[in-house]
Order: C-alpha cells, then structure tokens, then sequence
C-alpha cells in the first residue's frame, strides 16, 4: 500500500526538527534578516489556491478477464472436426469441436433415441393429437355408460324382481361360455406355432455361438473367428429375443384370456345370484354394493373429465417434468458436440482431427476480453474507507500515456493474513478496455475515496513545523510575515490541502533549504 505523500512529509519535518532544531534557527534568522533589510521581494513566495481534493488508495493487482474456460470434453472418442482456431471470436453455443459418432459410447448413441422419445412425449403433452382427444372423449362416454348400468343395478338391488334377472343369467352363461372357449383356442394359435420356430432358431443361434467360441478358443487372437464369434453372438441373442416376445405375447395373451374367463364367471355368478336374492326380496348388502358401485363410477367419470380437460390445460407439473426429460437426453446428445459456454475469444486449441480425447486435457481455452477487471489486496487500516461504487483510475507502467476508469465491484468482508498483516481482496472492474492490455499485466489503479471542492491549497515548502504545530508564514499588505495557524491534508502533486484562516491568493513564505558551509547535513555549527 503506498502511503501519502503527506505522512511522509511531516515525518520528515518531525524528525528534521527533533534531529536538528538549529535549521528552524537558522531560517528565522535568516528572514528575520531579510525583513530587516527591507528586501522583502527576495523572499520565495507561494499563493494560496483553491483547487478540488481528491483522497485515494493506491494499490497493484494484474489485468483479468471478465470470464475464463478451460472447455473439455465430457465423453469419450475421437475428433471428427475442429471449427475454431486459436483468435477467433465466438458467441456462446458455437460448436467448437465434433466426436465421430462411430467412437463414442453406446449411451450416447442412444440417447438419441431417447431425444426423440421424450420431445415425442412433451409434444404429446403441449399439443395433443386428434387422436388422443377422440380417445379421452371415448373414456368420458364410457364412464358415463358405466355410471349408467351402475345406477340401472341399484334400481335393480331395490327393486329386485324382473325379467332383466333372467335375461343377465342367460347372458353371463353365453359369456362365460365364449370366453372359456376363446381361453381353449391360445393352444392351438399361430403364437404356438410362431413360438415353436422360435425355439428351434434360438437354440441353433445358440449352437452356432458355442462352436465359433470353440474355434476361437482353439485360435485365440484370431480376428476373424472373434469377427465369427461377436456375428453368431448377435444373431443368437436376436433369436432369442424372438423367443422371448412370442412367450411374453402368449403368456399375456392367456392371462387376459384367463382373466376374461374368470371376469365371465363372476358375472355369471353374480347373475345367478342376484336371481336367487331376488327372488326373497331386496338384499341390503346387495343394495349397498351397488351404491358403492354408483360412486365408483361417478369417480371414474370425474377422473375421465379431468383427463380430458388436461389435454387443453396440461398439468405445469406435468409440463416441467417433460422439459427435464428433454433437457437430460439433449446434455446425452450435446456429447457429440463441445461448444462455447460463453462469448469469448479462443487462445487454446488443443485437439486435432483424429485425436482421442482425454478427460485431464482441456480442448479449448476461451477468454471473454469485453470486461477486464483487477483483484486487488487492500491493508486493514485502509479498507474503511472503500465503498462499492467509488471511482477508480489504472495506469500500466508499460504506457504511462494510458490511463482507464474503472469502479469498485466487490469487498471481501473476510480477510486474510499475509505475512502478518490483514489484507481485504477488493474486485475492480474496467469500464473501458484498450487492446494494449494485456492479461496477466500488472495495473497501477488509485481508488478515489474522497472528493473535496474548493479545498485550500499552499506549496509544500510553505508549510513549517515547530513546538506550537504546523503554520504558514503569510505576507500582509505591509510586506510583513505573519504567522498563521494550519492544519495540513492531503498531498496533490505539489500542493498539500491545508485549513486555517487563510483565502485563495494570499501569499505564503516558501521556505527554501538552508546552506551548507562543511558539508556537514546539519548546516554549520
């Protein structure tokens, strides 16, 4: 931290009068001989100024820029194609570098597949089909159906007796009847017969596998047999998979059927039942049940509306959930392609075509040079006086014609220790740029702390120091010194900010070095 030129300044006078009071002597003999003589116009005069004050914090820090990126790959491969080189300029989203999509992972290759699912899938969802319309409108009508034959059955509980009673038994009968027929019918359809091939092209896939990895066994290395082997392995688990669908079919085509079966039975039971119950009257049980399957369907149809309203007004929760879907299968896809975070500029490229890529080397190097800023460390004792906002100057040793304006962006409210003094790192943004600068280039900057208008000012050499305090000699109309009182502040340049009963154009004594006769740095004895 560099400290003000008027500390130093009244250190030295401090220790200039301590060490050597006789210089004080000597100057006021020396203008009390002046004044006696009457030469008055020899002394060295200086005017007191009005000019504006401004307190700073200097301090160093090196040029940086707004952002900086170390772009690396996150997947695995080999370059297809490099589309920057080092200088150019690119906006955020510009594709960088691609990956040859025959040398990456399977995941990513799949992920594609899932893109498409899922933006299949928010579509769906934002703008519904014709079709799914149609098909939410059926459920609606089908619930109301249900709700229908619902309310048909409770009348029916309350009011058991009727020849609808005979006409549901015969009814379940024939149903019961079709459905364990159609149950028979899974023995002998072409499933069976599909599922029969299946297995025998599975097995001999698999027989196929079993010799090629006996030959390779046999030959290992060979890459032509592994060639043999990968070919009778893929077709083997094709055949397989085969075999497997066909059985999931039958098996779910059989359940459906069974459950066909066993739902004609219940109702068939039901039906012969509710006749017998009938026949003794209303059943209170009976009643109940089929109230409680009144309000089922009343609830089936309120779902069934709801779904239906949801396709114009879709659920945001719904909406949200869809969008992260696409967004996680884009991040798989956007593998392929490494692209800029960031505007910026490209000082690093270091992958070429066909290159594999590593996951401890960075592809691209991007800087955004558009906002440069400078962290700097600022002293405890100094640190009070920063405000974010204050106006900043930098300057560059290499150009001292240079000087650019910045602002105070950041304090660090914690500091730090740095060989035992506490520091404070204080952000400084550069409001302009100039292509001169450099980063990593060390920036003299001067924080503007305080603005003083209308400050009095006096030469440096005007102001004394002895066992009263500080003051000026003032010459009065007569020629006369007078000795004024001040209080002296801050340096700038040449002049040092004082307060005491003086005004803009008074002239002050400037008191000049006294000589030397031995060239001792005390003057003469």
């Amino acid at each position: 931290m560099f400290q003000s030129r008027r500390f130093w300044v009244i250190a030295i006078i401090i220790i200039m009068v301590v060490a050597v009071g006789g210089i004080v002597g000597a100057r006021a003999l020396q203008a009390r001989r002046q004044l006696a003589g009457g030469a008055s116009g020899l002394l060295n005069r200086g005017e007191v100024t009005s000019i504006t004050a401004i307190t700073t914090v200097e301090t160093s820090g090196n040029v940086q820029p707004q952002q900086s990126s170390s772009v690396a790959w996150g997947a695995t491969g080999r370059i297809a194609r490099v589309l920057v080189k080092v200088g150019d300029h690119v906006k955020a989203g510009d594709p960088l570098m691609t990956l040859d999509p025959a040398s990456v992972s399977q995941n990513v290759i799949l992920a594609r597949a899932d893109l498409i699912s899922a933006q299949k899938a928010q579509d769906d969802l934002l703008h519904p089909s014709a079709l799914a319309q149609a098909n939410a409108q059926k459920a609606v009508v089908d619930a109301q159906d249900a709700l229908t034959k619902a309310q048909k059955e409770l009348r029916n509980a309350q009011n058991p007796i009727g020849q609808d009673l005979y006409d549901s038994v015969a009814d379940a009968q024939l149903a019961l009847e079709t459905a364990q027929a159609n149950l028979q019918l899974t023995n002998v359809s072409s499933d069976a017969t599909a599922h029969q091939n299946a297995v025998f092209a599975a097995n001999y896939a698999r027989r196929q596998y079993e010799d090629a990895q006996a030959k390779l066994a046999t030959y290992p290395g060979a890459q032509d047999l592994q060639d043999v082997v990968d070919r009778a392995y893929t077709n083997y688990q094709i055949q397989l998979n085969n075999q497997l669908a066909i059985e999931l079919r039958m098996s779910t085509d059989q359940a459906n059927k069974a459950d066909v079966v066993a739902k004609a039975q219940d109702k068939h039971d039901t039906a012969v039942a509710n006749l017998n119950s009938a026949l003794k009257g209303p059943d209170a049980s009976k009643v109940t049940l089929a109230q409680a399957k009144v309000a089922v369907a009343e609830a089936t149809l309120a779902e069934a509306q709801k779904k239906l309203d949801k396709l114009s007004n879709p659920d945001p929760n719904d909406v949200a959930t869809a969008q992260v879907r696409v967004q996680a299968a884009q991040i798989s896809v956007n593998a392929l392609t490494l692209t800029a975070p960031f505007d910026g500029e490209v000082l690093v490229v270091n992958y070429q075509p066909g290159d594999s890529t590593t996951s401890n080397q960075a592809a691209v190097v991007l800087v955004n040079r558009e906002q440069l800023h400078v962290d700097v460390s600022i002293d405890e004792s100094d640190i009070g006086q920063l405000q974010l906002g204050q106006a900043v100057t930098a300057t560059f040793d290499s150009m001292p014609d240079l000087t650019l304006a910045g602002d105070v962006t950041e304090i660090n409210p914690v500091g730090a220790a740095v060989q035992g003094l506490i520091k404070y790192n204080v952000r400084i943004n550069l409001t302009a740029t100039d292509p001169r600068v450099l980063l990593g280039m060390t920036a003299n900057v001067a924080i503007i702390t305080q603005v003083q208008p209308n400050a009095l000012a006096v030469p440096l050499d005007a102001v004394q120091l002895d066992a009263e305090g500080e003051f000026v000699n003032r010459l009065n109309g007569a020629g006369q010194i007078e000795r004024v009182n001040v209080a002296s502040g801050e340096t700038q340049g040449d002049l040092v900010v004082i307060t005491g009963d003086l005004q803009p154009g008074d002239q002050v004594q400037l008191i000049a070095p006294v000589p030397t006769n031995n060239g001792s740095p005390f003057g003469p004895g």
